[in-house]
């Protein structure tokens, strides 16, 4: 969208780690305004949706990016009440893909402009958290929705599923199907940490609440440089930010093959092509009768289940 990308900020999407006070403190701080871009072309949502999407985006590109091992992903599920439904973002390092069940659903923004999230997410349900490392049995968190504005959100699930204070400030800029800008910022004090620390962190919050309009204008480094000035801030790495799907239509046929023989039988009865759908990416991947069939074959029948 060439109108788009000459009214935001020339940076690609990016997380950067830091730590405060020789390691007293972790900060991650990203930008993800064009992969929420591309999610809602993609999903063709709605602004309140996009806003939404903006924030969980962000949220989970700094807990992906937390996993260490390069096999690991993270899956993000917010199922609240309201309008939009259950949304899922799964993260493996900077590489995200987001589903939303009504990403068309329109709720009206307030007088200042601010798209409903709340509205949108729901202020009751739950937040999931489900950490792969790749081996092993994953680490599973929940906790319960407390806005569903998602900052406040996801603040208590590092609180009470990590036991980890968090400040979390999440936030997506956008109107008329534009996005002008969205990020977030995530600040936890490590074990050990000086009160005094804390303290200044808690008087330098203000900074954070406006976040995506922080972000409008600045590059992530300035802002990282202006809001820790005289906190010993160390800049470990930047990570990139891009929305990704894995599905193919080997995985799609995977999927296929693992349905009941129920189902089996009236796909195959049907004599028509069928197509499967990607939640999260859109894309559609088409089977003739006769692969059908084929990829049945061998599949395991209960009595009754005939195929031809």
């Amino acid at each position: 969208m060439n109108n788009q990308n000459e009214l935001i900020f020339n940076e690609a999407d990016a997380l950067l780690r830091m730590t405060l006070m020789g390691g007293q403190a972790r900060v991650l701080l990203c930008r993800t305004t064009r992969l929420t871009q591309e999610a809602a072309n993609i999903h063709q949502a709605s602004d309140a949706a996009t806003a939404a999407m903006g924030r969980l985006l962000s949220a989970s590109a700094m807990l992906s990016c937390m996993i260490k091992e390069e096999q690991g992903s993270v899956t993000v599920t917010v199922a609240g009440d309201g309008a939009g439904g259950r949304m899922t973002v799964v993260g493996r390092g900077g590489q995200l893909k987001i589903s939303v069940e009504h990403p068309q659903a329109e709720l009206p923004a307030s007088e200042e402009g601010r798209q409903d999230v709340a509205g949108f997410v729901g202020r009751h349900g739950k937040l999931t958290v489900i950490k792969d490392m790749g081996q092993g049995e994953p680490y599973i968190g929940i906790t319960n929705l407390v806005s569903g504005e998602l900052g406040m959100d996801f603040a208590e699930y590092f609180t009470m599923s990590e036991q980890t204070p968090s400040l979390v400030a999440l936030g997506c800029l956008n109107q008329a199907g534009t996005v002008l800008s969205a990020g977030g910022i995530l600040i936890q004090a490590m074990p050990g940490c000086e009160m005094s620390v804390i303290e200044e962190l808690e008087r330098r919050e203000p900074f954070f609440r406006g976040i995506s309009r922080e972000l409008y204008d600045r590059s992530l480094r300035e802002l990282a440089e202006f809001w820790f000035q005289g906190m010993e801030l160390d800049i470990l790495a930047e990570d990139p930010l891009t929305l990704q799907c894995d599905c193919s239509r080997e995985r799609m046929a995977r999927a296929l093959r693992s349905l009941g023989a129920e189902d089996r039988a009236d796909i195959a009865a049907s004599g028509e092509d069928t197509v499967m759908a990607c939640h999260f990416c859109r894309d559609e991947h088409r089977f003739t009768p006769d692969e059908v069939r084929a990829l049945f074959a061998d599949q395991p029948q209960e009595d009754g289940d005939a195929l031809h």
